[in-house]
C-alpha cells in the first residue's frame, strides 16, 4: 500500500487581541470637585467623517449636568447632527461649537445618566486631534465658575483614527525574516507583533499598543493577553478589538468605531533558518527529521503538522500521511522572480515509522492551497535547472530509514509568503 512521504504547504493562523486605550483629557477651569462628569469623542461606528460626542454625569456627582460645549480642533468644521440618544436634550452647532442643552432643568443628566450625538465633521487641516469640552450644571450654559462641572481625567477627547502594525517577523541569528514567524522560543527570539493606535491626525495615540506575543501550536495561533478592555482611559466607552486572519494577515478591528488595520503577511513555522546558517535541521521527536542547506537568500521554515487536512489520490486509492504527520515547508526569498529560489530539503522517516517496504513503494504529495487540493510530486528527470517541485531521490539508508530528497522551487504563495 502506498503511503504519504512528504508535502509542501504554507500554514495559516487565526489570532485574537486587543488594544489598551489611554486617555487624553482637557480639564475645565474653575471646576468644582463634587460635580464630576466624563466626556468622550470617537469616530462614529463605520462612518468616516462623523464623530460621536458623549457626555456622562458621574454616578457620584452631587449635581445634575444641564449643558456642555464641545469645541473641535482647528481645521475641524462640525455640521449636521444626528442620533441624539437622550430625548431630554437638544444638540446643535453654533459658531463651530457643538452645544448640548437639556430641554429643561428637569431633563438634565442625573448622576449616572448619559447623552450622545453623532456629528458630521469636515476636516480642512489637521494639526491636533484633541477636542475640548466644558460642562455646566445649568441647562443654558450660564453661571459663574461655581456652576462648572469637573471633567474626569479618564475622559478621551482624542479620537482614534487608524492602526499601524510593525512588521511581523523575527530575528534569527542576526537576520530579520519579515514574512516568517518562529515558534521555538527556547532557541529563537519570539517576534513582537506590535500595533500602534494613531489619532485622527495620524499622531501616536498613547496607550493603544499590542499585541506583544504570538503563541503557535499545530495549525493555529493565538495572541497572549486579554481580548477586550474597559480601561479608565475611555471612561464609559468600552473598547473590544477583534483579530481575524485573512491570507495570513493579522487584522485588528476596534468594535466601537469599526476602525481596522492589517499587518504585513507572514507564514508560521515551527523553526526557521536564514542565509547565515550553513545547515538547517529539524526533527519531530525520533520519527521524522528534515535538513537543508542554509538558503542563499531570505529564510526557510519547516514544521511538522498533524492538523492540515490530507487527501491525496495516487491513482488507485486514497493514502494517508506517513507517520500521521504533514510536513510544512515555507521559504521566503527576496527575489521578485520566484524561480530564483530553488532549494532541496532532505526528509528521513525512521524504520519504525516507514516500515520495511521498498522505498519506491512510497509516493509524495504536495499542497499549495492549505490542504484544499493535493497533487503527486513527479520524479525529477533533470535536476539541474529544475523549474517544478519534484522528488530528486528516495531510498533506504543505514538502519532501514526511508530518505527522500525534494527539489523545490520558490514559495507556493504569491509575493513570497
Amino acid at each position: 500500500m502506498k503511503r504519504f512521504g512528504s508535502l509542501r504547504n504554507a500554514a495559516a493562523v487565526l489570532i485574537f487581541c486587543g488594544l489598551v486605550a489611554a486617555a487624553v483629557a482637557v480639564a475645565s477651569a474653575g471646576a468644582a470637585s463634587n460635580k464630576p462628569y466624563t466626556a468622550n469623542v470617537y469616530r462614529t461606528l463605520n462612518t468616516p467623517g462623523s464623530f460621536t460626542l458623549k457626555l456622562t454625569n458621574d454616578p457620584k456627582a452631587s449635581q445634575s449636568l444641564g449643558s456642555a460645549n464641545f469645541t473641535p480642533p482647528p481645521g475641524f468644521a462640525p455640521g449636521a447632527v444626528s442620533n441624539i440618544t437622550n430625548n431630554g436634550f437638544n444638540v446643535t452647532v453654533s459658531n463651530n461649537v457643538v452645544q448640548f442643552r437639556a430641554k429643561s432643568s428637569a431633563t438634565a443628566l442625573a448622576k449616572g445618566q448619559s447623552v450622545s450625538a453623532d456629528v458630521a465633521v469636515t476636516i480642512s487641516a489637521c494639526t491636533t486631534a484633541t477636542w475640548t469640552v466644558e460642562a455646566k450644571q445649568s441647562n443654558d450654559f450660564s453661571g459663574q465658575p461655581g456652576n462648572d462641572m469637573t471633567l474626569n481625567p479618564a475622559s478621551d477627547l482624542t479620537p482614534l483614527g487608524s492602526f499601524h502594525w510593525d512588521p511581523v517577523g523575527t530575528t534569527v541569528n542576526g537576520v530579520f525574516a519579515p514574512a516568517l514567524y518562529t515558534t521555538n522560543a527556547a532557541n529563537y527570539p519570539s517576534p513582537s507583533p506590535t500595533v500602534h493606535g494613531l489619532d485622527t491626525c495620524g499622531a501616536a495615540k498613547a496607550g493603544y499598543n499590542g499585541p506583544t506575543t504570538l503563541a503557535y501550536s499545530g495549525h493555529s495561533a493565538s495572541v497572549s493577553g486579554p481580548s477586550s478592555w474597559s480601561p479608565s482611559g475611555v471612561g464609559a466607552v468600552s473598547i473590544a478589538p477583534n483579530i481575524s486572519e485573512t491570507n495570513r494577515d493579522l487584522t485588528l478591528t476596534d468594535t466601537l468605531t469599526g476602525i481596522s488595520g492589517a499587518s504585513d503577511p507572514f507564514d508560521t513555522q515551527d523553526k526557521i533558518c536564514t542565509s547565515v546558517d550553513t545547515s538547517c535541521t529539524w526533527a519531530n521527536g525520533n520519527s521524522i527529521s528534515a535538513s537543508s542547506h542554509g538558503p542563499g537568500q531570505g529564510s526557510l521554515g519547516v514544521g511538522f503538522n498533524p492538523v492540515v487536512p490530507f487527501s491525496c489520490n495516487s491513482g488507485t486509492a486514497n493514502i494517508a500521511p506517513l507517520g500521521g504527520t504533514v510536513i510544512t515547508i515555507a521559504p521566503h526569498g527576496t527575489s521578485a522572480n520566484p524561480g530564483d529560489l530553488v532549494y532541496q530539503v532532505t526528509i528521513v522517516y525512521s524504520k519504525q515509522t516507514s516500515g520495511t517496504g521498498s522505498a519506491n513503494a512510497f509516493v509524495f504529495c504536495e499542497s499549495t492551497t492549505d490542504g484544499a487540493t493535493w497533487t503527486l510530486l513527479p520524479s525529477c528527470s533533470a535536476p539541474a535547472g529544475t523549474t517544478v517541485d519534484c522528488v530528486f531521490d528516495q531510498k533506504r539508508v543505514t538502519g532501514g530509514a526511508l530518505q527522500v530528497i525534494l527539489s523545490l522551487v520558490g514559495d507556493p504563495y504569491v509575493g513570497g509568503r
